[in-house]
């Protein structure tokens, strides 16, 4: 019953129109200047404080805009982000060890932790069982929370 009404959660996600709300987006430029390094490269480690002296701010305001703009830590966001990119690669056949050491995960053990923690399945289960997931992901209505 319960993989029945997944299948039809993912049925009804996938006709929604795309605006990639699973990733939240800015309109306030300083910080879309970091997301979108991290777009460019998931991979990118670099410490909250790292990021935030190398675009010039304090740390403390990059933990507010982040708060304020995304209605989530950028810890999270990153975590969405990867994700995001984790899928299609997953789905066009790769393993889940070349995927997290692509994101940037030490293991492949703290990447299945993750995305665990976030869809509730492993990803090679997620892969299997729901194969239009990630057009469903990308393809949600927004939602933005604020804090």
């Amino acid at each position: 019953m319960r993989s029945r009404l997944l299948h039809v959660l993912v049925d009804q996600l996938s006709t929604c129109a795309t605006t990639g709300s699973y990733v939240p987006r800015t309109e306030d430029e300083e910080l879309e200047v970091v997301l979108t390094a991290l777009k460019k490269n998931p991979a990118d480690n670099r410490t909250l404080g790292e990021l935030a002296r190398a675009f010039h701010m304090s740390e403390r305001t990059l933990v507010r805009r982040c708060e304020r703009e995304l209605g989530m830590s950028l810890t999270e966001w990153r975590q969405r982000l990867r994700l995001v990119n984790a899928l299609p690669l997953l789905r066009a056949g790769r393993s889940v060890e070349s995927v997290a050491l692509d994101l940037g995960y030490a293991t492949s053990s703290a990447f299945i932790a993750m995305f665990r923690r976030l869809m509730g399945t492993s990803p090679r289960q997620f892969v299997t069982s729901f194969p239009a997931a990630h057009d469903a992901l990308v393809t949600a209505p927004a939602r933005r929370s604020r804090m």
